[in-house]
């Protein structure tokens, strides 16, 4: 257990609630086999910035049994200085989620790799805002394309003459 690359996610909700409602998409990557959830924490930061935490077992049973179908859970892998850096993150009133899931489709790419005579040198992942800032600089450079392609195009018209006229 636990031999596959881990992730966490702190997911933030206002108000100070956690509904549920995201419950679904997460059932779903745990159904289909994507990843398997092996740690699950609830934080609450109130408006005087004060913090509370909840494991998945402390949960009241109805809550409990939302959360309970993404997988076995492992017992709590979450340090209390992981669980003091997430919630020292939050906005104050806010409710948060901090979840911790291993990924199992890379157990079927990683024996592919290996079967083909390859190894993994190097896995990562691109912060969100670093793909944005890209976007962005990517949309600001292909403002500037259009008008070298309209020359590029109109050099291109006057060589076809010319080897239309030749072929007369």
């Amino acid at each position: 257990m636990l031999e596959l690359p881990l992730e966490y996610a702190l997911v933030e909700f206002k108000g100070n609630k956690v509904t549920g409602k995201i419950v679904p998409e997460l059932l779903d990557l745990a159904e289909r086999g994507i990843v398997r959830f092996v740690d699950i924490v609830f934080i609450q930061k109130d408006k005087d910035g004060s913090t509370r935490t909840l494991e998945l077992n402390d949960l009241e049973p109805s809550a409990y049994e939302m959360f309970v179908p993404m997988g076995k859970h492992v017992s709590s892998l979450f340090t209390e200085q992981d669980l003091e850096i997430a919630a020292s993150k939050l906005r104050k009133n806010t409710a948060a989620t901090l979840f911790l899931w291993e990924n199992l489709w890379v157990a079927n790419l990683g024996k592919a790799i290996r079967d083909s005579g390859g190894s993994l040198v190097e896995r990562g992942q691109i912060p969100p805002e670093v793909v944005k800032e890209f976007k962005k600089e990517l949309a600001a450079e292909n403002k500037k394309k259009p008008a070298a392609k309209k020359t590029a195009t109109a050099k291109k018209k006057p060589a076809a003459k010319k080897v239309t006229a030749a072929k007369k």
